[in-house]
């Protein structure tokens, strides 16, 4: 296909059946992989993620777990084998960053995972395969998200949902639209969206709804509400996430739940009295996530060093925050994350008033000679 006829709204709207959908997909993870100019720097649009959410919340798309796709069979084996090395694309993700990993990610995707959906399976594969092609369909999206494409982010994340609900789990088409969408417009400085995108996850699985899956969506409201300057509301949302978390149990979780354990409850309120300017408590909670997060999560803890540096600059303390700094700098400089370098860009900006004292200098000097290794933009 050439660049006359290709469909640069790929992946923008919610296809109307399952096997619209695999085609959709299929060609969204073979643009990707040829790099098509279209879908590089895009802007992010909201409202084809707020169509693709009224679509999902209307919930009359059809089901065809089964398929005939001639000799060719798909086993639970093969589900298997998919799930496993997407597990493994994430780990090294969360590791190393974004960059690089993604790439591989797609590949997968476009040559592997896109010909099993082509094959004949019966309703019970049909359904785990579904299931698990939405879960990195998503988990392709956030690795986007970590490199700075939003638009390409927003094409993965509204073909997820729609694969999800393919595979009749509107548990996981909630997590999709809460935890994915919902960040995306935190992100793309669309606060309003992302409360809105809570709200409708749990609409949408009012009767179903896990504690840990309800905990996550209020704390993306909670963190629409405090990007929004609304302190109330946070704080509002931010007592029912720890009240429904306290009633769950991340070890029982279904598998796209369980990251969310204490570290991140208490990365969502580092975020929060941050965009609330309330350094004080932006510490103490960037503090008991970093106690709590696992060493392997290099990216996280790269961000949550940045709150804690960010908190120390609002309180006057500028030494202790070069150190925090100091380390943001020496996390980020093994990962492969425009997002996590866009955190030293902020706090670059940030430091220049205090760039006189010593441990300051020192931080510009090393986050100067970083961020020349790629561009980035302050968030």
């Amino acid at each position: 296909m050439d660049a006359v006829s290709e469909d640069q709204t790929v992946g923008l709207r919610y296809p109307k059946t399952v096997h619209d959908a695999v085609d959709t997909a299929s060609l969204l993870w073979r643009y990707d992989v040829e790099r098509r100019e279209f879908l590089i720097g895009s802007a992010f649009a909201a409202g084809a993620v707020s169509a693709a959410s009224r679509d999902w919340l209307i919930g009359n798309s059809r089901k065809e777990l089964g398929y005939e796709g001639g000799t060719a069979f798909v086993s639970m084996s093969d589900v298997e084998q998919v799930r496993a090395l997407g597990e493994e694309f994430e780990r090294m993700s969360h590791t190393f960053g974004s960059q690089k990993i993604r790439r591989y990610m797609v590949d997968y995707l476009r040559h592997e995972v896109g010909p099993l959906l082509k094959r004949t399976r019966t309703e019970k594969v049909g359904r785990e395969l579904l299931h698990v092609a939405a879960e990195f369909t998503a988990a392709a999206g956030y690795m986007a998200v970590d490199c700075n494409d939003l638009n390409l982010a927003e094409r993965y994340y509204i073909q997820a949902l729609r694969l999800a609900d393919a595979a009749d789990s509107r548990r996981y088409g909630a997590q999709v639209m809460a935890t994915h969408m919902g960040h995306l417009a935190l992100y793309a400085e669309h606060p309003r969206e992302a409360v809105q995108l809570a709200e409708a996850a749990r609409s949408g699985t009012r009767q179903k709804t896990e504690p840990l899956a309800a905990a996550v969506t209020w704390v993306v409201e909670a963190r629409g509400y405090a990007r929004m300057g609304d302190t109330l509301a946070c704080q509002r949302a931010l007592s029912q996430a720890e009240r429904y978390f306290c009633r769950s149990n991340p070890s029982e979780a279904p598998r796209y739940l369980r990251y969310f354990q204490q570290a991140y409850l208490s990365d969502a309120f580092a975020h929060c009295f941050r965009d609330l300017n309330q350094p004080h408590k932006a510490s103490e909670f960037a503090r008991l996530a970093l106690r709590d997060l696992p060493s392997t999560h290099t990216r996280r803890r790269a961000i949550n060093t940045g709150i804690l540096a960010h908190a120390c600059l609002a309180n006057n303390e500028p030494e202790e925050a070069a150190a925090h700094g100091l380390e943001v700098v020496r996390l980020a400089s093994s990962l492969r994350s425009p997002r996590a370098r866009n955190r030293i860009a902020t706090l670059h900006a940030g430091f220049l008033p205090h760039q006189k004292a010593p441990g300051v200098a020192v931080f510009l000097k090393r986050a100067d000679a970083l961020l020349q290794q790629g561009s980035v933009q302050a968030v």
